[in-house]
């Protein structure tokens, strides 16, 4: 049976530092070699997703948790944030002093100022290791009028005076908010969408493209984000270093990034 497995990248597909582990490059490689098809799964915009892991070699991308999806080289889907809500959403974070980042598919753009700050987060956290740091940085725009930015598909926020819980409730009308997928910006962090859109609505959008059903699909995760993926997907995995609240929702767990987990999952599904 052909399958079509969905990874994530942050804390699945890459460690902490960004380091993709050489057993992860081989299992999706041979995977495919085998006829099932491979797609990355993740928060970031398709501008945030460094090369290295493109060249990999997928078939395709669900981004920006949902709100963007290519198979192949076409765009299948693409939802942005409605213009009146993200103006809503910019005023109150620019209310309470909280800096953030626009992703868009072509570019993240934030503050000069915000950007400056998050260059030093940055260097204080795991992502100074291996050059992710700069990489990540490198992807950032610094503008001058950040209203000027149009077709944003995901925010991201970090130095947050307030709790998840207290914005959650405040912009709830039109946003769903969790704790940031990407590692490096400190505790007071997260990621903003729309309400309506999560990774399997991405995987759904896939699933129609090629008319498979939902029993052909393997998804693998370790965070917040992750969960209506597991939960959509006929397999379920967590890593092992995934949050504990996620694996409650997976049909099983595998190993560690470090330690292999991607690899020995498609090895125990008879991908490789």
């Amino acid at each position: 049976m052909e399958r079509i497995i969905f990874i994530d990248v942050d804390g699945t597909l890459c460690d902490v530092d960004g380091t993709v582990p050489q057993s992860a490059i081989t299992a999706i490689q041979t995977a495919r070699k085998n006829g099932h098809k491979i797609f990355i799964c993740t928060g970031r915009a398709k501008s945030e997703v460094y090369p290295s892991i493109f060249a990999i070699g997928f078939d395709g991308m669900v981004g920006s948790a949902g709100a963007y999806v290519e198979c192949g080289d076409e765009v299948v889907f693409h939802k942005s944030i409605e213009e009146e809500a993200l103006k809503e959403l910019i005023g109150y974070l620019e209310e309470n002093n909280i800096a953030f980042l626009l992703e868009t598919t072509k570019g993240v753009y934030l503050k000069k100022e915000d950007k400056e700050e998050l260059e030093k987060i940055f260097k204080r956290s795991n992502m100074a290791k291996n050059g992710a740091a700069e990489e990540f940085v490198s992807l950032m725009h610094a503008v001058e009028n950040i209203h000027d930015i149009k077709n944003v598909n995901k925010v991201l926020y970090f130095r947050a005076p307030l709790d998840i819980e207290i914005m959650q409730e405040r912009l709830k009308e039109h946003f769903l908010i969790l704790p940031n997928s990407i590692g490096g910006f400190g505790e007071n962090s997260g990621e903003i969408s729309d309400k309506n859109i999560n990774k399997s609505t991405g995987i759904q959008k896939v699933l129609g493209y090629y008319g498979k059903t939902k029993e052909s699909v393997i998804a693998l995760g370790d965070g917040a984000n992750d969960v209506e993926m597991l939960k959509f997907a006929e397999v379920g995995i967590a890593m092992g270093n995934a949050w504990d609240y996620l694996k409650e929702y997976a049909d099983e767990v595998t190993d560690s990034v470090k330690d292999n987990g991607i690899y020995n999952s498609f090895k125990k599904h008879g991908l490789i």
